[in-house]
């Protein structure tokens, strides 16, 4: 059983194709070792160069950005610190996918932190605020605006209810081949994946989620 009720409360990110700030529904898949880097704690973890465990995640956008990926990796074995960090982030996301806010402790919210393995992730729906980091492709050069994520939008926050949110920010700018780039905001994984369409107005997401019953379904999403 893996237990998120000790792991702690998510602090606020730092800071896309899709624009900064809007707030979009990921659905999430832990993507299986490739073969030679299997971990030996779960089928799927990964094991790193150093040594550390961690699962390769995916997270495509749902709703007006619909099949945008972001790829990030959690470390969850080798490594205390960086574990705690991403068990922080994995509770986020179960309150966000399960209707739980951080701060309730009552036996169903409780239960509902809980899971039975990792693979239990795969297919979760949740909300998040995302960022834009300007990135140079290893493959050719070029220079990406990609996305990450900025905060897990839980509960406890009023943009929860609200669902779907484009930003009308701009997307930052792009050096041209060559040329370096400005300091990063941080250092985020995400690999490049070109521009997105133009930014919409505000719109409800449409996909499917498990809520806690004793929460009620946010507007953007559905059974």
């Amino acid at each position: 059983m893996i237990d998120l009720n000790s792991a702690e409360i998510q602090s606020e990110g730092t800071g896309s194709a899709i624009p900064e700030d809007s707030i979009v529904a990921f659905k999430m898949t832990i993507r299986p070792p490739k073969t030679g880097k299997e971990g030996a704690q779960h089928p799927l973890f990964c094991r790193s160069a150093k040594g550390n465990e961690y699962i390769d995640v995916e997270f495509e956008a749902q709703g007006t950005f619909a099949g945008r990926k972001i790829w990030n990796n959690y470390t969850l074995a080798g490594s205390d610190a960086a574990a705690k960090i991403s068990m922080r982030v994995l509770r986020a996301i179960v309150e966000s996918a399960r209707g739980i806010a951080p701060s309730d402790a009552s036996p169903q919210a409780t239960a509902g932190r809980q899971l039975a393995d990792f693979s239990d992730f795969n297919g979760m729906v949740f909300l998040a605020k995302v960022k834009c980091v300007v990135e140079q492709s290893q493959k050719d050069g070029q220079w990406y605006v990609n996305n990450d994520i900025k905060r897990i939008i839980t509960p406890d926050d009023d943009e929860y209810n609200k669902g779907e949110f484009i930003s009308d920010k701009p997307l930052p700018p792009v050096p041209v081949a060559g040329a370096s780039a400005a300091p990063k905001a941080s250092a985020a994984a995400a690999p490049a994946w070109g521009t997105p369409p133009a930014a919409a107005a505000t719109v409800a997401a449409t996909s499917a989620m498990t809520h806690n019953p004793a929460t009620a379904i946010p507007a953007w999403a559905t059974r």
